[in-house]
């Protein structure tokens, strides 16, 4: 599973875009996102179903721009 997650500028937290099965499918929603307003930052993250220890879902960063 991909999440996509939109930083505007001067917010704390990261917002939830959408959540992919296919990698492409996210890195074309954060393509047309960052298209439509420069200043925001976005973030692919792959979830593998399994937590931490504090509850938190392990991810790995695939694509920041």
């Amino acid at each position: 599973m991909y999440n996509v997650y939109v930083k505007k500028q001067g917010s704390y937290n990261p917002d939830l875009m959408g959540e992919f099965s296919n990698i492409q499918d996210a890195i074309q929603l954060a393509n047309e996102i960052k298209s439509k307003d420069e200043s925001i930052s976005y973030t692919i993250e792959e979830t593998t179903g399994h937590f931490d220890s504090y509850g938190e879902p392990l991810s790995t960063v695939v694509k920041r721009g």
